[in-house]
Order: C-alpha cells, then sequence, then structure tokens
C-alpha cells in the first residue's frame, strides 16, 4: 500500500532522452524520497495509465511544485514499518477490553 508521505528509494533511474523533455530533475537510484502525491496517469510510450508518484524533493526553482510524476515500479518502500502498521496489525491493541 502506498500513501502520501511514504519513503521511497529509487530501484531504477534508466530513462530514456524523451524524459528531458518535461522535467530537469529525475529520482536517482538508492537515493530516498517521500511521495507527495499519487495518481493513474498514462505512462508516456504506451498512454497505458499506470500508478505514478510526484515526489516532494524534486521541486522546480526550489518552489514546492514537483516537476513531474514518475511510475510507481522504479521504487520500493524505504522502511519496513510504516507508522500506521501497528494500529493496522493489532487492531484490539487500543480496545478498553
Amino acid at each position: 500500500m502506498w500513501y502520501a508521505g511514504q519513503r521511497v528509494i529509487c530501484t531504477n533511474d534508466h530513462f530514456s532522452g524523451a524524459i528531458w523533455d518535461w522535467t530537469s530533475t529525475v529520482p536517482r537510484e538508492g537515493e530516498v524520497y517521500t511521495i507527495a502525491d499519487f495518481e493513474h496517469l498514462p505512462q508516456w510510450n504506451t498512454r497505458t495509465p499506470i500508478l505514478s508518484f510526484l515526489l516532494r524533493e524534486l521541486r522546480v526553482d526550489d518552489s514546492d511544485i514537483a516537476s513531474a510524476y514518475f511510475s510507481s515500479w522504479r521504487f520500493e518502500p524505504a522502511e519496513n514499518n510504516p507508522p500506521w502498521a501497528a494500529n493496522a496489525l493489532h487492531p484490539g491493541r487500543f480496545s478498553s477490553t
């Protein structure tokens, strides 16, 4: 499960030359990023919708606007235990019984 605010690590930074037509920065393999948003968007070459991430660390001109969405298959979770997992795995943990 992916969520906004999740830290992810880039596992594939091999892009076609066409990437430079719409962004000036790309994620680098081994680097950690934060998902700012995600959407199902068409891939540039097939137009098939695929889950894509907007990354907080990749900004245009130091603004709060990220430059592009990147396909989710390029990333893996950077943390094994997201903050919400403890409550999800132990639902009775906070019950009053």
